[in-house]
């Protein structure tokens, strides 16, 4: 039982290990970016940003749809599969969440509804809930984006949010079909 779950631990941590350095490099770039004059730099910090954000969502979704493969074409159990979906889409959020946070620092009008003034880690956490409503396409409406900077990463995420749902149904009935026969 023990030797099961350790397996299955060391299939996930080297199905996501990619996915998690993309995450750990988002960090040093936001702490880098607080060097740099935002209001002199902010052109070319935001075009950054987008092309960095873009590059990511590349790697994440060419990523996945490698990842998810090798799942099914091995045979892996479903709950497997939905794990690894669920990490997936954890990432996405997070990576996005700073994203956003990253621009919230370039443009401080970015957002409407989201509070400057308070500390990082609840701003971190309303851009969170905020990557996680445009991920869900729920939209509430209470922190919305306003920059031209902010929408193109929006628009960037609901299209990943699009690409890596579609993937996923299309894998699970995939792997239902492959069950019945």
């Amino acid at each position: 039982m023990i030797k099961k779950i350790q397996n299955r631990l060391i299939t996930l941590s080297n199905l996501t290990k990619e996915f998690f350095v993309l995450i750990l490099l988002s960090v040093p770039i936001f702490v880098v970016m607080s060097y740099f004059d935002h209001t002199e730099n902010q052109l070319v910090l935001a075009t950054f940003m987008i092309v960095f954000s873009i590059l990511k969502v590349y790697v994440f979704i060419s990523k996945t749809l490698k990842k998810m493969e090798i799942l099914t074409r091995n045979n892996h159990k479903m709950k497997h599969i939905l794990l690894f979906s669920i990490v997936i889409i954890f990432f996405i959020n997070i990576s996005f969440t700073l994203d956003y946070l990253c621009v919230s620092e370039i443009y401080k009008d970015s957002f409407v509804g989201l509070n400057l003034n308070q500390p990082l880690f609840l701003k971190f956490f309303d851009l969170l809930y905020f990557s996680i409503v445009t991920f869900t396409t729920v939209g509430y409406g209470d922190i919305f984006p306003f920059g031209k900077t902010v929408k193109i990463l929006t628009i960037l995420e609901m299209a990943t949010a699009f690409i890596t749902i579609v993937f996923i149904i299309s894998r699970y009935t995939r792997y239902e079909r492959n069950e019945k026969e």
